[in-house]
């Protein structure tokens, strides 16, 4: 078994530091970028930094090439590597022993680096899928009714789960049906205010929901304070074995028992397992179904957390193959009626005009 180099874990800590504090990165990004060095670090067997060259930089991509690894996974590893690198290069120590001109080997090649960021098809449920399998879910336990409403919340939000596991009662406001995504309390992405309203996109699932935030007020008698979803609270018994008592007034501390969740529900109705990022692609998918216009569409973006209905479009706007069948076979040439949902072709041409005026 390989030892960890002292000096590679001395450096790691400055450049952590530097990412935490100089350039804001959130810790879950930190840990990504700790995963891409720990993976070249593994593939010397922990040599220290300064045997960097170009030959390691090139059988590390072939190592990376050979494992069972996504085409877009190598490509973030290549590029976390490249810039830590980047950043060795200029430090006291390492400067005559890294050379750039050795950090360009870890370039991939222009049909890798396509392949990688090209948009894929994500599978995604319908609102249909996630009524069915909120109604295969059991519902007598306080736990019970917490997890539908949780998955009836990722349906009716679309929010990202680092958010979920780190909401609060009042972030939720009943009567404008809206929840505040505070970025002083709440972890959102590039810590932003985002404010969600609940999406039209089941009558049922709203039902669920409302029905856990009046069973949470109302018989649980949690607080303001208290996380909207609380985690689950283990206790032993008989046996001293450990097992879920009850609900805690604990946040979560990671997102995987909430994935667990998602995936757990849909399994036990039959389905695919989805997570919960999964979701927003099914409310984008539901905004081109729908037709909407430029207004609702721009309003359904915002609500994701978009500052541009184009980062909807570019991030999540791929059709399904079905769907892109669909629309060129069942195309219809336009009318001159102006009150017509507009199509994603037109939305298209909008915002690429906005964007030069």
């Amino acid at each position: 078994m390989s030892i960890k180099h002292p000096k590679n874990e001395q450096v790691k800590h400055v450049y952590f530091d530097l990412l935490r504090h100089a350039d804001g990165k959130s810790e879950a990004t930190i840990r990504q970028i700790g995963k891409a060095i720990s993976r070249y670090e593994s593939f010397t067997k922990y040599a220290c930094f300064k045997t960097f060259d170009q030959r390691q930089a090139v059988d590390f991509k072939q190592d990376l090439g050979r494992r069972d690894l996504a085409v877009a996974t190598i490509h973030s590893t290549i590029k976390m590597v490249k810039r830590f690198f980047g950043w060795l290069a200029m430090q006291p120590g390492y400067k005559t022993r890294i050379r750039l001109n050795d950090i360009e080997y870890l370039n991939l090649t222009d049909k890798a680096v396509r392949a990688a960021t090209s948009a894929r098809d994500v599978p995604h449920p319908t609102p249909a899928m996630v009524e069915a399998a909120i109604a295969a879910m059991p519902h007598e336990t306080d736990i019970e009714k917490r997890d539908r409403a949780l998955l009836a919340f990722g349906a009716l939000t679309a929010i990202r789960v680092g958010a979920i596991i780190s909401l609060k009662r009042k972030h939720f406001d009943p009567r404008r049906q809206l929840v505040v995504q505070d970025p002083r309390e709440v972890d959102t992405k590039f810590s932003k205010r985002i404010d969600t309203f609940l999406f039209p996109v089941s009558k049922a699932m709203r039902g669920v929901f409302e029905d856990w935030i009046a069973h949470y007020d109302g018989t649980l008698l949690y607080g303001p304070e208290d996380p909207l979803f609380p985690a689950t609270q283990m206790g032993q018994n008989a046996e001293r074995q450990f097992q879920a008592v009850g609900l805690s007034r604990e946040h979560w501390k990671t997102s995987q028992p909430v994935r667990s969740i998602f995936n757990r529900a849909f399994v036990g109705a039959n389905l695919p397992a989805y997570g919960p990022h999964s979701f927003r692609h099914m409310i984008v998918s539901e905004m081109y179904r729908r037709g909407l216009s430029v207004v609702a569409f721009k309003a359904w973006s915002q609500n994701l957390g978009h500052e541009s209905a184009m980062t909807t479009l570019t991030s999540y706007g791929k059709l399904s193959l079905e769907e892109q069948g669909r629309e060129i076979k069942g195309g219809v040439e336009a009318t001159e009626d102006e009150n017509r949902p507009i199509t994603i072709a037109d939305l298209e041409v909008l915002l690429k005009q906005n964007r030069s005026s």
